[in-house]
């Protein structure tokens, strides 16, 4: 399992090390579109995904925009 964010243009890692690393989309011939450096999570049970969710969750970016500062 793997867990990433693209906010304002940045693609981070959310259950990485770093999880402020900035990290890039790639284009592979044969795979296809891919993000170089995104940790991936062996899980065995929906145990494992809820707990790997819940961590990566307290690494998102939340912020106000102009947009969503104002409404109801």
């Amino acid at each position: 399992a793997s867990y990433l964010e693209i906010y304002n243009e940045n693609v981070r890692d959310l259950l990485g090390a770093d999880e402020t690393a900035k990290l890039d989309l790639k284009e592979h011939p044969d795979k296809g579109v891919y993000v170089k450096g995104l940790t991936e999570h062996v899980v065995s049970n929906t145990q494992e995904i809820v707990k790997l969710m819940a961590q990566g969750s307290k690494n998102r970016s939340v912020g106000a925009t102009l947009m969503n500062a104002d409404s109801s």
